[in-house]
């Protein structure tokens, strides 16, 4: 059985997808409306809420197996992240849907690493997402953002 996912971090960069989860699609890019992208102590990204924020990301149609390596990727079981019910916006005529993403259950600020930085911004490249998102993902470099006025 399949399912979608919103990928909103390095999970948005195809090559890593398809080494990740072999066979998965992406289908398009999305929205995330009142969510608010941020790096993690850890120097991975996160979402949290905020009714003044937007998160763009895309999604990804996956199988059982593709979860159960995602799971493992995202430290599930150690506590890392945890899965969560998002609804996101699609397409031009904006249609809500309601998918599964990862929420960080680390909530403090950090700084990624370059490698990790880069598979962020080259995936946000491939799905397309707006040049004024893909700045602020680039102010992240160095452990602030733009969007947060730091």
């Amino acid at each position: 059985m399949r399912s979608t996912y919103f990928a909103y971090g390095s999970n948005m960069n195809f090559e890593q997808m398809q080494t990740r989860c072999p066979g998965s699609v992406f289908l398009m890019p999305a929205t995330l409306m009142r969510w608010r992208y941020f790096i993690n102590s850890d120097g991975y990204a996160g979402i949290k809420k905020d009714d003044n924020s937007e998160t763009y990301g895309c999604l990804w149609q996956l199988s059982e197996i593709h979860w159960q390596a995602l799971d493992r990727y995202e430290g599930v079981r150690e506590g890392c992240y945890r899965r969560s019910q998002l609804n996101v916006i699609t397409g031009a005529n904006k249609t809500g849907e309601t998918v599964t993403g990862y929420l960080s259950n680390d909530e403090s600020y950090g700084v990624p690493s370059k490698p990790y930085q880069s598979g962020v911004l080259r995936g946000a490249h491939q799905v397309g997402l707006p040049e004024h998102y893909i700045n602020m993902l680039e102010s992240w470099e160095k452990g602030y953002s733009l969007d947060l006025g730091k």
